[in-house]
């Protein structure tokens, strides 16, 4: 047995270590990973590696984003409208124009009020990873153990909350739960909120590697854009209303990957707005656009690490003061997080997950590295715990992305496989505490 697990733990790690070399291939096939931020979330069991002999999972920390929703702004279904009505009025829609505009008119007077809402698909999301947590580490949810979960301000992660939470107390009955949401949270959930957070870290300023603005990215990369509008406006420069092109192309872009997480009832017909090749050429602009704005989050969102190495600490020290079973099970449960994509992308650049804290010398090679395909609707990070049933030796953690085991920068996993999966918590710790003091000013 312990053969088939070291060869599991080391196909794991060659695995883990092989660069994403053809991510351009896998989304010019996939039009779910070319939507990028507005991927859906894929619910294809994931390969897992066994825990090492007597160890058992008794406590999971996880940040996750709200699940799927409407479009988050509703310029998303506005500008379109505006500019496909301007060429109505000027008689130079397209025939694919003009069944867009139809389809779109109809669209935007049935559901302009449900802007950000969360669709039933991304309360079905969190219900979902809810069932999976407790089929997959039952340990944690046992008679005596408790999860507490608390949310961002937004009510699509407050329902994502709520959803998960519900589910959680139905497949764990004897789990006690308890959700919350305040201006306290913020820094577990929302540390780069907009408004005023009087807890908000300071650190070193967060530099863009890249000179070129996102404009002229997309230009280098999709220099054939002008092509898109002109399926639907025979003169797109007269429709534009004093917007860019490329600033229609974005809502565009937004509108058709959008189309993913709404009832299929609901759906209106993009396609053809976009060829397959052009969708991924626009990934790959959005891609590093996404790069350029979460950047400048690894200061504020190293809260998010702060707050997970504190609870795991408060939940580890009630485990091993533990004197008995009931005072055992107490440390046992989850502490959930729900907020945003923005914060969790940004976590995986703290942490260094699967090396997308590291920057590429050319801009051109940033989809090998970075891809914001991987914080798809109700995605989620879970530092999963596993101890001995008799309280001795190391605590172990695995790191799970949306499901799949994830490798952490140059961390080294237990001598089984110094690659991962599995860490030993105090050097996770040691790892996460260093990481966020690259970003902070303590």
């Amino acid at each position: 047995m312990k053969r088939v697990l070291t060869l599991l733990l080391l196909a794991w790690s060659v695995l883990g270590w092989a660069q994403r070399t053809a991510v351009r291939e896998e989304v010019l096939s996939d039009w779910n990973k070319a939507s990028g931020l507005d991927c859906v979330y894929d619910c294809s069991p994931k390969a897992q590696t066994p825990a090492p002999s007597g160890y058992k999972a008794f406590y999971i920390s996880h940040y996750a984003r709200h699940g799927s929703r409407y479009a988050y702004t509703e310029k998303t279904y506005s500008v379109p409208l505006e500019v496909l009505r301007s060429g109505a009025d000027a008689g130079l829609l397209t025939p694919r124009g003009a069944t867009l505009l139809t389809a779109l008119e109809a669209f935007w007077a049935e559901h302009r009020w449900q802007v950000g809402d969360l669709t039933p698909l991304g309360w079905a999301q969190h219900e979902w990873i809810a069932a999976q947590m407790v089929q997959s580490f039952p340990g944690a949810f046992g008679k005596g153990s408790r999860v507490d979960g608390c949310s961002s301000p937004s009510p699509r992660a407050i329902m994502s909350m709520t959803s998960e939470c519900l589910s959680l107390a139905r497949k764990a009955p004897k789990t006690a739960i308890y959700t919350h949401q305040s201006m306290l949270d913020v820094q577990a959930t929302r540390p780069n909120h907009g408004g005023e957070n009087p807890f908000r870290y300071t650190g070193p300023e967060n530099v863009f590697p890249y000179p070129d603005s996102n404009e002229a990215f997309l230009e280098h990369v999709f220099p054939e854009y002008g092509n898109v509008l002109k399926r639907l406006l025979r003169d797109p420069s007269r429709c534009l209303g004093g917007r860019s092109e490329m600033r229609i192309l974005h809502y565009l872009y937004m509108l058709v990957g959008g189309m993913n997480s709404l009832p299929e009832a609901e759906r209106i017909d993009v396609s053809g707005i976009f060829t397959p090749s052009e969708y991924a050429h626009m990934w790959e602009a959005f891609n590093y656009e996404s790069l350029r704005e979460y950047i400048k989050y690894r200061t504020s969102c190293s809260a998010v690490i702060d707050d997970m190495v504190a609870k795991a600490d408060e939940r580890l020290a009630l485990r091993r003061g533990a004197k008995g079973r009931v005072d055992r099970n107490a440390a046992c449960g989850a502490d959930l997080r729900f907020g945003h994509d923005h914060v969790l992308l940004t976590l995986l650049q703290i942490m260094d997950i699967d090396r997308m804290g590291q920057y590429p010398a050319s801009a051109d090679d940033l989809p090998l590295w970075f891809q914001n395909f991987r914080s798809p609707m109700a995605a989620n990070i879970q530092l999963v715990f596993f101890d001995k049933a008799c309280g001795r030796g190391d605590v172990l953690v695995k790191v799970l992305l949306n499901g799949e085991e994830v490798r952490l920068g140059t961390l080294k996993g237990i001598d089984a496989a110094p690659d991962g999966p599995f860490y030993r918590w105090e050097d996770l710790r040691s790892y996460l505490n260093a990481r966020t003091a690259l970003f902070v000013t303590r």
